[in-house]
């Protein structure tokens, strides 16, 4: 097709037509050219000669136009800035919505099966457009490129990667449908096995109602698979749900490593789909790592990480002369917790012992040895028992023996949380009053001090007005030796654990593990060491499996989904296209004005630049 053709089918149109009457410009600009100043008027004797110069001087005046560069550039200067005052532009084919395409790509952990998310990014590439966006589909989604050319955006496909998490696919589409306008087009990418959230295809009609194009595309795979489908900690045990997704019965391999030494190997026969659980007990402090070993498509929750600080740890020296004593026994299912039984007659040595409990009455040379334990730093928890008798170390002083009293909290703390301690029935208890410096946290109705502590030295003691029952029938009402019904309550093993957390002062174990798809508010913007690479941020997104290096700590992180596990789902709903089967969308060509103005614009800033040179090469710059 020649120029005038496309002139003729896409003649120059003005928006402002009335921008035009700039033209009137020019007018003033030859009137300038024609007023300079002209040559001086010289005589000469010959009449005829001076008319012929004459003659030509006015047949010259426009040649003069024409062969001064300088007013063929002012003029041209001139044209341009009046014609791009008209707004000029000509109609051209656009696709509708402005070319714009929002990219969704399934970042979740079923798309690293098989190379699915590969396959994704690879197909993604045949549906750019003139201008861009990419959106991967997480747990939350994000944003990788917003409105860019197709190049930039194959770039960054070309860098993506899954992560180990779900994915909100109706979130990214409502996100995808605020960046489009109407007749804009959003392709979503994924295997549809799961998805957190709404049904994406709501979204989907949601974002057509606003006048966008949404299309699906399936990308399948393998979908044979044993994982790891959920862990979690029962008393000093860990137990993991090991699920078999194929149809036949399969032998799995399970080895169990902490701080890489091998301490526990296993084969479990898992029949077809059907799941089995696993125990690892005696856990110690370090980094655990579970593994299977099978051959399927998702290597991703084939293993797990377990982190159990040194912190945590507990060991206990328990002095007492009764072997039966309840206390003794609740400790001792406190999790990653050792508890040794010593009596008052054959007191082993305090050190190496974080804390100390006494539900008897000591001798003095003991009680000496356990002053000097806690002012050293150790931490002792004395209880009350018939034969107690003052010590200096005690936060309260015993006092007689009372009968019945209420129990009320006067200062709450991490020891009674949740404990229904106004419940319990108390028959005898010392009425004890607490020294100067000591802190009461429960008291009975006569005002006498039942929960209690106090720093000694650079220890602490705390001091259980609550005591044991002694005998063999200690849930008998009759008993005299028993003097309250608290460790007939359900609370009872919880209220030790929180206070042996409640002195330590180490965190929950459940802290040092988490899940994939969790957030970790930061302090202040740090560099964290991911399984996979560094990030620097202030919100951390737990996105992969494995080992996260905190400043202050380090957290393992797990699968633990059994929806992405299983790799065969489900249908996206009974409303969508058959799965594996791909929505076509046609792209709508409608005729729209492509303005020129900017054009314009340059060429006249060209022009001037021209001018400027053509001024200084003459001399008169």
């Amino acid at each position: 097709m020649g120029i005038l053709d496309i002139l003729y089918t896409n003649p120059l149109q003005f928006a402002n037509q009335a921008g035009l009457y700039a033209l009137l410009s020019i007018i003033p600009l030859i009137i300038i050219y024609l007023l300079r100043p002209r040559p001086l008027k010289i005589k000469i004797p010959s009449l005829m000669f001076l008319m012929d110069i004459e003659r030509k001087k006015r047949l010259n005046v426009f040649r003069k136009f024409l062969k001064d560069p300088l007013f063929l550039i002012q003029l041209l200067v001139l044209t341009i800035i009046s014609l791009a005052l008209a707004a000029p532009f000509i109609m051209a084919n656009e696709e509708i919505g402005g070319g714009h395409t929002v990219i969704i790509l399934d970042a979740s952990a079923s798309m690293q099966a098989d190379g699915r998310f590969e396959r994704a990014v690879e197909q993604a590439g045949n549906f750019l457009s003139a201008k861009n966006t990419v959106i991967l589909a997480q747990s939350v989604p994000v944003m990788v490129i917003k409105e860019a050319p197709s190049s930039s955006a194959a770039d960054s496909l070309k860098k993506l990667k899954a992560k180990a998490t779900g994915a909100d696919i109706s979130s990214a589409i409502l996100l995808g449908r605020r960046m489009l306008p109407e007749g804009g087009r959003i392709v979503v990418f994924s295997d549809f096995a799961s998805w957190g959230g709404d049904d994406p295809l709501v979204a989907k009609k949601l974002a057509q109602a606003n006048g966008i194009n949404v299309e699906f595309v399936t990308v399948s795979g393998r979908t044979d698979n044993i994982g790891i489908v959920s862990g979690w900690f029962e008393s000093g045990d860990y137990k993991i749900n090991i699920k078999n997704f194929n149809k036949e019965a399969q032998d799995v391999k399970i080895d169990v490593t902490t701080d890489n030494r091998n301490i526990l190997s296993s084969t479990l026969n898992l029949r077809g789909q059907s799941s089995e659980y696993f125990t690892i007990s005696n856990l110690t402090p370090g980094i655990t790592k579970i593994s299977l070993t099978v051959n399927d498509a998702l290597s991703l929750d084939n293993n797990a990480y377990i982190i159990i600080p040194g912190s945590v740890k507990n060991d206990i020296l328990y002095i007492t002369d009764n072997a039966k004593t309840p206390s003794l026994v609740a400790l001792g299912l406190i999790p990653h917790t050792t508890v040794k039984r010593a009596d008052t007659k054959s007191i082993p040595s305090l050190s190496g012992y974080s804390t100390v409990f006494v539900g008897s009455q000591l001798p003095s040379e003991a009680v000496k040895s356990l002053s000097d334990y806690v002012k050293a730093g150790g931490n002792a928890v004395i209880i009350a028992s018939p034969d107690l008798q003052d010590m200096d170390l005690l936060p309260v002083e015993p006092g007689p023996i009372s009968t019945r009293t209420s129990l009320n909290i006067v200062k709450a703390s991490g020891m009674t949380e949740d404990i229904s301690i106004e419940k319990v029935d108390v028959k005898k208890h010392f009425k004890a009053t607490a020294k100067t410096g000591a802190v009461t946290l429960v008291e009975g109705g006569d005002k006498s001090a039942i929960l209690a502590y106090w720093k000694s030295g650079s220890g602490m003691v705390i001091y259980s007005g609550l005591a044991d029952p002694q005998g063999d029938n200690i849930y008998d009402p009759l008993n005299e030796n028993v003097w309250s019904d608290f460790h007939a309550h359900l609370e009872y093993p919880l209220f030790w654990k929180q206070m042996m957390e409640w002195i330590s002062g180490s965190l929950d174990v459940s802290e040092y593990n988490a899940r994939t798809g969790q957030f970790i508010k930061l302090p202040s913007r740090q560099t964290i060491k991911t399984p996979a690479d560094s990030i620097t941020t202030d919100m951390l997104l737990l996105d992969e499996v494995g080992i996260y290096k905190l400043s202050d700590k380090d957290v393992a992180v797990n699968l633990y989904d059994e929806r992405e596990s299983n790799l065969a789902g489900g249908s996206i709903s009974s409303s969508a296209s058959i799965p594996g089967e791909k929505e076509t969308v046609t792209t709508q060509i409608i005729r729209s004005p492509r303005y020129l103005d900017i054009y314009f614009i340059i060429a006249a800033m060209f022009l001037v630049f021209l001018e400027l040179y053509y001024l200084r090469w003459r001399g008169e710059l």
